[in-house]
């Protein structure tokens, strides 16, 4: 089953790179969750696919970003991704360039819960592994 989770991330993360949101992919529940971290800019859980596409537009209007994936490892139900966001502030120029975690949940191959961390560490932690 992990690695069968395995490809549904690596999926949902292709339709994201290619569309700016992975909503089209068919790979996310219903109901599927967006949690942010407490430090985040919007703090919060988001709900639903409507939810969840805008958070995704969110950030693709705001730096239109690109995924270098690192690491990618599954846990019973849960997928970590450890990868470099990058992008270009479309307002301000700026580049971007930051290592973060990700945790995804999948139940029934689909994505339920969707979590960022902005570091690594938090992420691999979440899911009960540690960084080596």
């Amino acid at each position: 089953m992990s690695e069968q989770n395995i490809e549904i991330v690596r999926r949902i993360h292709e339709a994201w790179g290619r569309e700016g949101t992975p909503i089209g992919s068919g790979l996310l529940d219903p109901e599927v969750e967006w949690v942010n971290p407490p430090d985040a800019v919007e703090k919060g859980v988001r709900r639903g696919l409507d939810e969840f596409g805008r958070a995704a537009e969110s950030v693709e209007e705001t730096f239109r970003p690109r995924l270098e994936i690192e690491r990618v490892a599954a846990v019973g139900d849960e997928v970590v991704v450890i990868a470099t966001l990058h992008g270009r502030g479309t307002g301000s120029g700026l580049e971007v360039a930051r290592r973060q975690g990700y945790v995804w949940t999948i139940h029934d191959g689909k994505a339920v819960r969707f979590r960022w961390f902005n570091e690594p560490r938090e992420a691999l932690e979440a899911a009960g592994l540690t960084d080596g």
